[in-house]
C-alpha cells in the first residue's frame, strides 16, 4: 500500500470515530482554502470574498457552543493552519455552492464538503476563481461524467470509501478527502477553540 493510500485510510478511519453519534453527523460546511502564494487571507479578505461585497460583521473570538447567530444572518467560524484557512459552519451551506466557493479559490485553491440532517450534500473543488468540480458524496458511480474529476485525484484516491454500503460512511471519506488534500483535520478540540467568526445575510450572487 502507497503511503497517499495508508495516509487516506488513517484520516478515514479517524473521521469515523469522531462523527460516530455525535451532532457533526446532522449537519455541517467545512471549507479549507490554500493560497497559491503562501500568503494566508486576511480576515476582512475572507469577509469580502464570502459575502460578495455585502454588508458584513468579524466579530471577536468565541467558542462554538456560544450563540453566534444573529437574527437570521449566518456565521461561519474562521480558524487558520498555516497559509491555510479553515472555514466552519454548523449546518450551513454557503462555503461549498458558487458564488462563494470560487470566490474563496481567487489566487488559491478552495475545497468544501456539506451535509445536512437529511443527508442532502455536496463536495466541491475551485481554483483560480472558477468552480471545477461539485459531486455528491453518496454516488460515486455517478462522478464519470465528471471532466475536470482528473484534477482531484485524492479525492479518485478515496472513492472506494464512499460507497453507498453498510459499513461505509460517505461522511468521513469526505472530510478524509479534505484533509488528504490540504493537510488540514478538521478535530473536536478545533471547535473547542475561541475564533473569530463572520456574519452576513445570503451572499450576494456575482
Amino acid at each position: 500500500m502507497s503511503d497517499g493510500r495508508r495516509a487516506g485510510s488513517e484520516a478515514y478511519r479517524y473521521y469515523r470515530r469522531i462523527l460516530k453519534d455525535h451532532w457533526l453527523e446532522n449537519g455541517i460546511c467545512w471549507t479549507v482554502v490554500v493560497p497559491d502564494g503562501g500568503k494566508p487571507l486576511t480576515l476582512t479578505e475572507i469577509g469580502e470574498r464570502v459575502s460578495g461585497g455585502a454588508s458584513h460583521e468579524v466579530h471577536e473570538g468565541t467558542r462554538f457552543e456560544d450563540d453566534y447567530s444573529d437574527e437570521g444572518a449566518w456565521a461561519v467560524l474562521v480558524g487558520r493552519s498555516g497559509p491555510m484557512t479553515e472555514l466552519f459552519e454548523y449546518n450551513g451551506f454557503h462555503g461549498v455552492y458558487p458564488p462563494v466557493l470560487p470566490r474563496l479559490s481567487t489566487g488559491a485553491r478552495a475545497y468544501s464538503v456539506y451535509w445536512n440532517v437529511n443527508a442532502s450534500n455536496h463536495i466541491g473543488f475551485a481554483a483560480g476563481g472558477e468552480m471545477l468540480l461539485m459531486v455528491d458524496a453518496m454516488y460515486p458511480e455517478r462522478w464519470g461524467h465528471e471532466s475536470n474529476l482528473a484534477r482531484w485525484p485524492e479525492l479518485m484516491a478515496m472513492a472506494p470509501h464512499f460507497r453507498w454500503k453498510r459499513g461505509k460512511s460517505w461522511r468521513a471519506a469526505a472530510l478524509a478527502t479534505i484533509e488528504l488534500t490540504t493537510g488540514a483535520r478538521l478535530s473536536l478540540e478545533w471547535l473547542d477553540q475561541e475564533r473569530p467568526y463572520l456574519t452576513c445575510q445570503d451572499p450576494v450572487v456575482d
